[in-house]
């Protein structure tokens, strides 16, 4: 690893819904995250990267893409030392959004770091198990922490966002904490083999 390159962890906030709170908890774990690492945070929204459906003609893990936002999406994530995937839990599932973006790429995400931070009514465990076998097969080395975070209906407001999202995410401190420890451990790792 050069001496001026500081490990990056990427938030991807896996929602694209004209109204969602994935970005309100993505914005607030990224300032829980930037405490306890020494990793650089950022956020990676896939609502602004704006993917179409899978438009690439071949697969893949042959890497030959034939679109220009492909190729920045590709960037994004090598400029990437590890992933925290936010996503939220739709009908028992994550959203068609995520699975679009994972799908656009192959070696970018193999042996890259990631965790699985899921939310909803029930904590988004369903969604979160569904993702963890697709971020098992693209190889990321996922680790097992995943946060869980049960969004109670008096969180949100009357226009469907969380109205304190600070005190959302404060319920959750430890666990977010503890899996940036153990993100931000395997970051400096595959940074340092780079």
């Amino acid at each position: 690893m050069k001496e001026s390159h500081r490990p990056r962890i990427s938030v991807v906030i896996g929602s694209t819904r004209p109204v969602r709170i994935g970005d309100q908890l993505a914005a607030e774990m990224a300032q829980e995250i930037s405490s306890v690492s020494e990793s650089d945070v950022r956020i990676l929204d896939l609502r602004e990267i704006g993917l179409p459906l899978l438009d690439e003609p071949v697969m893949a893990a042959l890497h030959q893409y034939a679109h220009d936002h492909t190729q920045a999406w590709s960037r994004e994530i090598l400029e990437s030392d590890a992933i925290v995937f936010v996503t939220p839990q739709y009908n028992a599932g994550y959203p068609a959004s995520l699975k679009n973006a994972i799908d656009y790429l192959y070696d970018e995400w193999n042996g890259r770091p990631a965790a699985i931070v899921s939310y909803g009514g029930r904590g988004g465990g369903m969604s979160a198990r569904q993702l963890a076998e697709v971020l098992r097969f693209v190889k990321t080395d996922l680790i097992d922490e995943q946060p869980q975070l049960t969004i109670a209906r008096e969180d949100y407001t009357a226009a469907g966002v969380l109205g304190n999202p600070e005190a959302v995410v404060e319920r959750y401190s430890a666990e977010i904490r503890s899996m940036a420890r153990a993100l931000d451990a395997r970051a400096r790792a595959f940074a340092a083999q780079r």
